[in-house]
């Protein structure tokens, strides 16, 4: 796979997010809740590097933290050009997480066990 080149990385209270052309990945600090108003303040970050335009989003979760799987209803409204959405697990609880936060968000969010996976999956679905 060809890697994108990385055009801005952010290191903000809430974790790292790191920009690509048309897609990010974040990888949420160890022990934060993460919930809507933190997205919120992402989602100010996605609009001045996105724009209007279509981006796919990855939560590379190598660390532990807690998230409301009932704000995943609210994500349109956060970041409503989001059209695809990846997540890289690592261990079992965070596989049923996932499974349970697709309760709550009706698109959909691909699950994997690499990054470099998520990042072709995203790739291909923004084409």
């Amino acid at each position: 796979m060809i890697e994108e080149d990385v055009v801005k990385a952010y290191n903000l209270d809430l974790g790292k997010v790191i920009f690509y052309k048309n897609y990010l990945v974040i990888e949420v600090a160890e022990g934060i809740s993460f919930n809507h108003e933190k997205a919120k303040k992402l989602s100010v970050l996605t609009n001045l590097h996105f724009g209007n335009a279509p981006f796919g989003y990855i939560s590379h979760r190598i660390n532990s933290y807690s998230l409301e799987a009932t704000d995943y209803m609210k994500i349109k409204e956060v970041f409503p050009n989001l059209s695809a959405f990846a997540v890289v697990v690592y261990n079992k609880l965070q596989e049923t997480s996932v499974r349970i936060e697709n309760m709550f968000f009706e698109d959909g969010i691909m699950k994997f066990d690499k990054l470099e996976d998520a990042k072709a999956w995203i790739l291909e679905k923004l084409v």
